[in-house]
């Protein structure tokens, strides 16, 4: 009998393939549809914000050009004195997904804006596909899935949030959580359990932790329940759980491992005082200033109602969700996505609930995700799957008294909301009655698409498909980059001011190779070494390594010592700076007085006790930088008094390799101007030879007399151990989730032939 209804609903006819595409593309449309102006009109951008327009496109920018220059971006040279791009995480340079836009046509060796538009666009399209997999495979209907799917993909955190590592880690949340349920009914275990863990180490990928942190602690207290389900532990449950965790770890390690190598020698900036190192909790009065405050949830339903961000998904999802949720709450998954969504807000809440107290002492880990309001995806998803059974209990069966009462509610609540409009209003406040006023008018149109129904008078699929379109109603209400920007002084002018210098970038680029400059951070906010390829000292960067902090570059003689030549300003820093150069926007660039160059070489190597005398060092007018270096911790290398003339220079420089030629009257240390860090290798005329650390974190290398080639590479171990590993989670994983059905296909052939024999 279902084959039957299968075959007459086309399933399984000639053109199934039209069946299974339908969906997708509908939500494809529906996703294109919503984000109009970017892909469509491009009338508006989703590149305007601070962090965004300063901080992602530079790194975008850096890494499209190296991908196409044939090369997998490991060291960023552009910032500072150079630091790992991986390790960094945020970048998101292990994130597969990203090596797709990076490989795409450049327009003159920039960074297009139409495929960061359609990367936009098509990551939410993938996080409502995603969702819509997870609800079909929970048994909902197709039009409720899709509804899900919309809920998930285009609101909540997802759709407000700009920063792409954040959405990237998010949007896999339903892959993790379908095949964990899978694993966890028993349906092909051991593939199940290896696909949870892998897509979740795909979160990690993404690159920011934060995300991945919170989705990672709600699926251990799922699998860590059900381990100890009863008070016995069931273990069958805890090997699955095993596999999940070791392809988690094994799929996230190309970007975990890194970041781990980084964090550890590196400190962050967290809104705090003073930056804090890998062994520093961050202060809890971090978490607090970005807690989600009470009032804030009210941000589910009315734009606009937090001050840090919003997780809008509406009164038509909200409602359908609270009503899947007492509709069905006998269902093991819709308690379980109700007890998620309890412990994301919960979490999110952060200073205001002592829970969230509790997991800042108590867990690993959490104390690094210093935006406890970023938990609400956890809400947002859990909404959005909620509201897929809400739909379908309410239109199963044409059940009178649920749609009814759900009606009765929307209409109170229209109400409620009116009579808000009408007091804001007597007092002229435009601004907030304008959201209370459209809320009150979906609720009206809910309400009479509820009672409409449940008289008979509306079918199930245009019930759903007008909740659908209420949802869009709602989801589209007009907030930030969401519809069209008027022109003016502030329209793009974050993204206007990229290319505001590119009359100086051509005149350095024109100096002297290799060079290095500083620049006015508070007229060029952005990260202009990353954007134009020019090495930068100053650079907008959420951490830096913690031998370059110690240096304290802010000095004269430090900025000397490292080859800083120029400066872009309005106006000289120093008295020894000249004018070389006017630039249109009102900066000009000054050139310093005296810099050494890019290598050179040193007899004299003292030794220092402590990381803290660096910068006494340094700053010391009696330390001759020029001719005696120091090393921190470790023997000076034995070398030998200069007897003649020595020459050092560079000759050849990408991000993760140079090429140096010296000449050394006598045994000597050949320096060069960039930063130390483990994973540097360096070869002597051929040989490995070891790298020292001199300066406080520049690069040094003992040469005998005679002529040289020094070349280094930078080829970090948790590099290649991370990209092993993490091809390992996948490839496992993939031959895990196919090899069970496989295995099973083979025994039922198998005792089949046997039985013919």
């Amino acid at each position: 009998m279902q084959v039957a209804e299968n075959h007459q609903a086309g399933r399984y006819g000639p053109r199934w393939w039209l069946w299974a595409l339908a969906p997708p593309l509908l939500l494809l449309a529906i996703t294109v549809g919503f984000y109009w102006h970017l892909v469509l009109a491009d009338q508006s951008t989703c590149l305007n914000g601070t962090d965004v327009a300063y901080q992602v496109l530079p790194w975008f920018q850096f890494q499209a050009g190296e991908w196409h220059r044939g090369a997998f971006p490991l060291w960023d040279p552009h910032q500072g004195i150079g630091q790992p791009l991986l390790g960094q995480a945020q970048p998101g340079a292990a994130y597969p997904p990203n090596w797709i836009l990076f490989s795409l046509p450049l327009n003159k060796g920039w960074i297009r804006q139409v495929h960061l538009h359609w990367y936009f666009v098509l990551t939410r399209f993938l996080a409502a596909l995603f969702c819509y997999w997870l609800c079909r495979d929970l048994k909902r209907s197709r039009a409720a899935s899709i509804l899900a799917g919309v809920v998930f993909g285009l609101g909540g955190y997802i759709g407000v949030t700009e920063w792409p590592q954040m959405v990237n880690g998010a949007i896999w949340a339903p892959l993790v959580f379908l095949f964990m349920l899978r694993a966890l009914r028993g349906r092909h275990t051991a593939g199940s359990a290896a696909l949870a863990g892998m897509f979740l180490g795909v979160s990690w990928l993404s690159g920011h932790h934060q995300i991945p942190l919170f989705l990672t602690l709600v699926v251990a207290a799922i699998w860590g329940y059900h381990v100890i389900r009863r008070w016995r532990v069931n273990w069958m449950v805890l090997r699955s759980a095993g596999l999940f965790c070791l392809f988690a770890t094994l799929t996230g390690a190309l970007q975990v491992l890194p970041a781990i190598e980084y964090g550890r020698l590196a400190r962050r900036w967290v809104n705090a005082p003073q930056p804090v190192g890998w062994n520093e909790r961050i202060p809890y009065t971090v978490h607090l200033k970005y807690s989600l405050e009470p009032t804030g949830i009210l941000g589910l339903v009315i734009p606009s109602a937090d001050q840090h961000s919003e997780a809008l998904v509406g009164w038509v999802a909200l409602s359908l969700a609270i009503a899947g949720a007492a509709l069905a709450l006998r269902h093991p998954g819709v308690r379980l996505f109700a007890l998620a969504g309890a412990a994301g807000i919960l979490v999110a809440l952060g200073g205001y609930n002592v829970l969230h107290g509790v997991l800042y002492a108590v867990v690993p880990m959490v104390e690094k995700a210093r935006v406890p309001q970023a938990a609400t995806v956890i809400l947002h998803f859990s909404i959005a799957v909620l509201s897929a059974w809400g739909i379908d209990k309410l239109t199963a069966s044409r059940r009178v008294r649920p749609s009814r009462l759900l009606g009765i509610w929307f209409a109170a609540t229209a109400a409620v909301l009116y009579l808000l409009v009408i007091a804001l209003w007597l007092f002229k406040d435009k601004a907030r009655y304008d959201p209370l006023a459209y809320g009150a008018l979906v609720c009206l149109l809910a309400a009479a698409v509820l009672f409409t129904f449940s008289y008979g008078r509306l079918s199930r699929a245009a019930a759903v498909a007008a909740c659908l379109v209420l949802v869009l109603m709602e989801l589209g209400y007009p907030r930030s980059f969401w519809l069209p920007q008027e022109p003016g002084p502030d329209f793009n002018n974050n993204i206007r001011q990229l290319s505001q210098f590119a009359d100086i970038d051509s005149y350095l680029k024109l100096q002297p190779w290799p060079m290095r400059v500083t620049y006015d951070d508070q007229r060029i906010p952005f990260n202009f070494g990353d954007w134009y390829g020019i090495d930068t000292l100053t650079a907008y960067s959420a951490s830096w390594p913690a031998n370059f902090l110690n240096m304290g570059t802010h000095r004269t003689r430090v900025e000397t010592l490292l080859g800083v030549g120029y400066h872009i300003g309005a106006a000289p820093r120093r008295p020894d700076q000249s004018l070389v150069f006017a630039g249109d926007s009102g900066l000009n660039v000054y050139q310093n007085a005296e810099v050494f160059p890019r290598v050179w070489v040193v007899h004299e190597v003292v030794r220092l006790e402590r990381p803290e005398q660096v910068e006494a060092h340094l700053g010391n007018p009696g330390f001759p930088l020029a001719t005696r270096a120091f090393v921190v911790g470790e023997l000076s290398p034995a070398l030998e008094p200069g007897r003649g003339r020595d020459t050092a220079r560079l000759v050849w420089r990408e991000p993760d390799y140079l090429r140096i030629e010296a000449e050394l009257s006598s045994k000597g240390m050949v320096v060069v101007s960039e930063g130390f860090f483990p994973g540097w290798e360096v070869r002597l005329d051929g040989r490995l030879a070891r790298i020292h650390e001199v300066y406080g974190g520049l690069r040094g290398v003992v040469a005998p007399a005679g002529r040289h080639v020094i070349e280094m590479r930078y080829r970090p171990l948790s590099f290649r151990a991370g990209l092993a590993m993490t091809l390992l989670g996948v490839l496992g994983a993939c031959v895990l989730a196919l090899g069970d059905p496989l295995r099973r296909r083979v025994l039922r052939y198998r005792k089949a032939f046997t039985q013919l024999l």
